[in-house]
C-alpha cells in the first residue's frame, strides 16, 4: 500500500470515529531509520519497540567509558529515553529509562544472579544532589518517580546481597548510566 493511500486510509476510519488514536509509526508505515540490534534491540522491542516506551532511535549504539572502570559497556539514545547494556554487572544486564504521564521511569532487566536488594540512584534538575534508594531484589526491577522536573532522569543501579552478621555486599561497579 503506497503512503498516501496509508494516510487517507488512517484519516478515514479516524474521521469515522472507529479510530482513535494512531501512534506516529503507524500512521505513516515507516520503520525506524536506525534499527536497535544484540541484547539493547531486544530490550527495546519487549518494551514496545517503535510504539512502545522509548519509541525510535535517534543515535546509534555507542561505547561507554568510566573514570577507573574503562570499557563500561554500550548506550543508545531513543526519542523517550535510553537504554544501556553493561556487562560489568551480568552479561545481560540492561538498564532503560522513560519518562511518561508525569513520572519517571527506570526498568533493569537480567543480571547475572539474584540480589538481595538494588541500589536506585538518580539525579536531575530537581534533585541536583542525587538521590539513592533501595528496592526489592531479584533478576530485574522498575522503579518510579514523581517527575518534579521537565529535564531528564539520570539513573544507575548496583546489585546487593544483604548480610544478617556484616555489613552488606555490592556489586564493584554501577550500570551504565540511563537518562529518560
Amino acid at each position: 500500500m503506497n503512503r498516501r493511500l496509508s494516510l487517507t486510509l488512517v484519516a478515514a476510519l479516524a474521521a469515522a470515529g472507529t479510530l482513535t488514536t494512531v501512534p506516529a509509526h503507524a500512521a505513516t508505515g515507516t520503520a525506524c531509520k536506525i534499527q536497535p540490534y544484540g541484547l539493547i534491540g531486544a530490550r527495546w522491542q519487549q518494551l514496545g519497540g517503535a510504539n512502545g516506551k522509548l519509541g525510535c532511535p535517534t543515535t546509534g549504539e555507542r561505547d561507554i567509558h568510566q573514570n577507573g572502570v574503562g570499557w563500561a559497556g554500550r548506550r543508545q539514545t531513543f526519542e523517550r529515553g535510553q537504554l544501556a547494556w553493561s556487562p560489568k554487572l551480568g552479561g545481560n544486564f540492561v538498564v532503560a529509562a522513560w519518562s511518561a504521564g508525569g513520572n519517571a521511569y527506570v526498568d533493569w532487566h537480567r543480571t547475572a544472579k539474584e540480589f538481595d536488594t538494588f541500589l536506585v540512584r538518580y539525579t536531575s534538575a530537581a534533585d541536583p544532589h542525587g538521590v539513592q534508594k533501595d528496592t526489592a531484589g531479584g533478576f530485574r526491577g522498575r522503579y518510579i518517580v514523581r517527575a518534579r522536573t521537565n529535564g531528564g532522569y539520570r539513573w544507575n543501579i548496583k546489585g546487593c546481597d544483604t548480610n544478617l552478621i556484616g555489613p552488606s555486599s555490592c556489586q564493584k561497579h554501577w550500570s551504565v548510566s540511563v537518562t529518560g
